[in-house]
C-alpha cells in the first residue's frame, strides 16, 4: 500500500520541477548569444564574414544559427521570437510595424553603390537574350501580342523585387497590370527563364552573377541572357536600402548584445565591401558555388540621417503608389532608434 504523505511529497516535488523547467524555458537567451538565420543566398555575406573574419568573436557575440531560413519566412521568425534579427528592406519593416509587431531598424545595412559598378548594384532583371523585352515599354506590347501577361519571377512578395518592378513600370508609364508575379527562389530563377516558364528574372547577387557567367560562357544561343534593367536604374540611389531590424523586447532585455553585434556585422559589412574577391570566395563556399560568388554592396557608416530618410520615404512613396500603405501614414523616423547611434561610423564616406 502506498503511503499517502509520499505521494503528496512526490505531487509537490513535480510541480516544482515543472514551475523550474517553465521559468526556464521563458528566460531570455544568454547575454551575449543572438539568434540569426544564416541562409544560403545573398543575405549570408555579412554572417559568413563575420564568423569566418572573427567580427562576432572580437564583440564577444554568439551567433546562433537558426538554420537557412527561407527570406520570405524571416519576418514571422522574428515575430514569433525564433529570430532576434532580421536584415530587411523599409517595405518588409513597415508590414512588419503594421501587423503590430513592436521592431525596430537598428543600423543601416544595404546601400545602392554610387560609382556606377553594374556588378555592385543590388539586383538586375534578365531575360533571354533572343527575348523581345529590350524596355518596359516593350512589357505592354508583349502583353497585347501574347494576350496574356509578362511572367516576373520574384523570390517573394512584399520585397524589393515586386515593388521595385513596379515602380520601374510607373517611371515609364506602364500599367502594372500588365505583369504576373511568379514566386520562385533566385536559385531556381536562371532555369525558369530559360525554360520558358516565366519572361523576366529579377536576380541578387551571387546569382545574376551566376546567371551572366554561364550566359558568357555558353555557345548555345537558347541558354544566352541579356540584362533588362538594374536596381539603380529601376529604383534609384534608394534600391538597395536595408536595415538591421531587431524585436523591440529584445533591444530592452539585451542592449548590449544589440550594439555589439551592430559593430560586428557593420564590420563584417565594411570588410565586404573593401575585400569583394576574398568575401565572394568565402560566399560561394558557403552556398556551395563552383566559382567566386558576387556579393551586395553595404552602407559603410550604418547610419541613418537625413539622405537615408529621403531613401526611405521613397520606398513609403513607392507602397502609396502601390496601394499598400496610405499618404501620411508612415515616416521616415517611425522606423528606426537613435538608440545605436554610437555604434554607427558617421566618418565614413557613405558610398
Amino acid at each position: 500500500m502506498v503511503n499517502k504523505k509520499y505521494v503528496i511529497i512526490a505531487i509537490v516535488i513535480i510541480a516544482i520541477v515543472a514551475i523550474i523547467a517553465g521559468f526556464s524555458l521563458a528566460q531570455p537567451a544568454e547575454a551575449g548569444s543572438i539568434n540569426g538565420a544564416v541562409t544560403k543566398d545573398c543575405s549570408g555575406t555579412p554572417w559568413f564574414v563575420g564568423k569566418e573574419k572573427g567580427f562576432f568573436d572580437k564583440y564577444n557575440v554568439t551567433l546562433v544559427d537558426k538554420g537557412d531560413i527561407p527570406y520570405a519566412q524571416q519576418p514571422a521568425a522574428l515575430t514569433s521570437g525564433e529570430l532576434n534579427v532580421y536584415d530587411g528592406h523599409p517595405n518588409a519593416l513597415i508590414n512588419l510595424i503594421k501587423s503590430g509587431v513592436k521592431v525596430k531598424a537598428v543600423a543601416v545595412t544595404g546601400a545602392e553603390p554610387i560609382n556606377g559598378s553594374v556588378e555592385e548594384e543590388h539586383m538586375h532583371w534578365l531575360v533571354k537574350e533572343g527575348s523581345p523585352l529590350k524596355s518596359a515599354k516593350d512589357i505592354e506590347t508583349f502583353s497585347k501580342e501574347n494576350n496574356r501577361k509578362v511572367k516576373v519571377g520574384v523570390l517573394a512578395t512584399g520585397v524589393c523585387a515586386d515593388i521595385e518592378t513596379n515602380a520601374w513600370l510607373r517611371k515609364n508609364n506602364i500599367s502594372t497590370d500588365t505583369i504576373e508575379y511568379v514566386v520562385l527562389p533566385d536559385n531556381q530563377q536562371e532555369q525558369a527563364l530559360l525554360q520558358g516558364s516565366i519572361d523576366i528574372a529579377t536576380l541578387h547577387p551571387p546569382f545574376f552573377a551566376k546567371a551572366e557567367k554561364d550566359s558568357n560562357e555558353t555557345k548555345d544561343a537558347s541558354k544566352k541572357l541579356r540584362i533588362l534593367t538594374t536596381s539603380t536604374e529601376a529604383f534609384g540611389a534608394a534600391a538597395g536600402l536595408s536595415f538591421a531590424v531587431v524585436n523591440e523586447d529584445f533591444i530592452k532585455s539585451d542592449p548590449d548584445t544589440v550594439a555589439n553585434f551592430i559593430k560586428a556585422f557593420k564590420d563584417a559589412d565594411r570588410w565586404s565591401n573593401e575585400n569583394r574577391q576574398e568575401a565572394g570566395e568565402i560566399t560561394s563556399k558557403n552556398i556551395d558555388l563552383p566559382y567566386t560568388a558576387n556579393v551586395h554592396w553595404y552602407s559603410p557608416s550604418g547610419a541613418f540621417d537625413a539622405e537615408v530618410d529621403g531613401y526611405i520615404q521613397e520606398w513609403i512613396d513607392a507602397m502609396v503608389a502601390d496601394g499598400l500603405l496610405k499618404k501620411g501614414e508612415f515616416e521616415p523616423k517611425d522606423l528606426y532608434t537613435t538608440e545605436f547611434k554610437d555604434t554607427w561610423q558617421t566618418n565614413l564616406p557613405n558610398q
